[in-house]
């Protein structure tokens, strides 16, 4: 198989996030909002992300991501993780500067 192809596509944490407890482990999680600017796309698309603890969200703001694209089970499979996220300084989405 082939390594994973990979790029990287800009996310902005919104700082908007959620803890939980698992019905299934009884662990608690984090769930946290982004918006992914996904090329092509005119507007920035939005998505959660999980976290183990609420420290581990990235605080709000833009961030430059990487994308691993790869296929499984004859799928096409795309994977962003915010938390490896390389901070962005003050950057605007697509939709602000339209």
């Amino acid at each position: 198989m082939a390594a994973p192809a990979r790029f990287t596509i800009q996310v902005q944490i919104t700082g908007n996030e959620e803890t939980r407890i698992s019905n299934k482990s009884g662990k608690p999680y984090t769930q946290a909002e982004a918006y992914a600017s996904i090329p092509g796309i005119q507007y920035p698309q939005r998505f959660k992300f999980y976290c183990e603890t609420p420290n581990q969200v990235p605080q709000a703001g833009f961030y430059e991501c990487e994308v691993e694209l790869s296929i499984k089970n004859e799928n096409l499979d795309f994977r962003v993780d915010p938390r490896q996220g390389r901070r962005i300084a003050d950057a605007k989405s697509p939709a602000q500067t339209a």
